[in-house]
């Protein structure tokens, strides 16, 4: 079959198209035939070698993907061939003691399609039964695969990890990337008030459109002060950050006594410096967010069904053309999910 793989770690012009090996199902998988998947930046983390790891090669890339269910094993009861089917990327043990309590994303041995895994940019993918999910029928498979990674990690950054309430005010940071805007799009309706950032007033301009409340040039003014100006000093509620970096601090002034900051990423750098007087003087909280768990998954897609939310598509290419796709996730000035078509 084909796919989009690596065969060495030297950056973005190492992945190209080529054949590699059927996936074999075991008694409890299924083989999803991918209609289409999407990029995150874990693939670029991939591609560019900086992965705490040694993988096999060839690789393949990809954590989202959508399809139909092609092949179901032995043991697998409840799902049939033909299915509609989005794929859940996140790999857990199902024994240890976080899986049982169902919080699978803290598994002992959690691991990642595209990750620790071949993914999902190929025309087949072996995953267990348990995590696949049938998918909103207003959602065609481009868009089903534009969920994923960041529609899974925005609902548990928000309502699991974050306790976000409805009336509440929340700062997402960076808006324009898939995570920021799935964020945006699961507070619209909930949130009392939504502060966007970015540097790009053209992608400002599209998240108020899209709901937003209120946006930010952080490359012109402070966002902590600004954000303090707007709510006449009051503060947000909640501050969901997938930037890291020298982002933290100004985002702790951003927020309301008592308030929680949500971190699920490290794009703008591993390390932050803070005042810690303001993190105990203010009773604040910091909390990291990974992937979610089962009934996060599940709850995501309810909220997306009900809410007939539409994830926002940068640009769909197909397959043979799945390492510009990967150039133009490398370029970082979309709006949206790169999604690639797999024929």
């Amino acid at each position: 079959m084909q796919a989009l793989a690596i065969e060495s770690k030297t950056g973005i012009e190492a992945a190209r198209v080529m054949d590699v090996a059927e996936p074999v199902c075991g008694p409890e998988d299924v083989v999803v035939r991918v209609r289409a998947a999407a990029f995150n930046h874990l693939d670029l983390w991939t591609v560019n070698g900086e992965l705490p790891f040694e993988i096999d090669y060839p690789f393949v890339l990809g954590a989202d993907g959508a399809g139909e269910v092609e092949v179901t094993g032995e043991r697998v009861r409840g799902i049939k061939p033909g299915a509609r089917v989005i794929v859940d990327p996140a790999l857990s043990c199902g024994r240890c003691e976080r899986c049982r309590a169902g919080e699978q994303s803290n598994c002992v041995s959690f691991e990642m399609l595209g990750e620790h895994r071949n993914g999902t940019m190929a025309q087949r993918v072996c995953v267990p039964a348990t995590n696949v999910y049938p998918f909103p029928d207003h959602l065609g498979f481009e868009q089903a695969a534009a969920l994923g990674v960041t529609s899974i990690t925005a609902y548990r950054m928000l309502f699991t990890r974050g306790r976000f309430r409805p009336g509440e005010w929340v700062l997402i940071t960076g808006i324009g990337g898939g995570l920021a805007l799935s964020l945006l799009q699961l507070s619209v309706g909930v949130a009392g008030r939504i502060f966007v950032t970015s540097s790009s007033p053209e992608k400002i301009e599209r998240a108020l459109q899209m709901g937003a409340t209120d946006g930010i040039d952080y490359k012109k003014v402070d966002v902590g002060k600004e954000v303090r100006r707007l709510t006449s000093k009051r503060g947000v509620d909640l501050v969901c950050d997938s930037a890291g970096g020298d982002t933290l601090d100004g985002s702790m002034r951003a927020l309301r006594p008592g308030g929680r900051i949500v971190i699920a990423g490290a794009t703008a750098g591993s390390k932050s410096t803070i005042d810690v007087r303001r993190l105990f003087w203010n009773q604040i909280e910091v909390i990291g967010s990974t992937m979610g768990s089962a009934s996060d998954v599940s709850d995501m897609l309810r909220m997306v069904a009900g809410a007939r939310i539409e994830p926002v598509i940068d640009r769909i290419v197909d397959l043979q053309d799945a390492p510009d796709g990967l150039a133009a996730m490398a370029a970082g000035d979309r709006f949206g999910k790169v999604v690639v078509r797999i024929a």
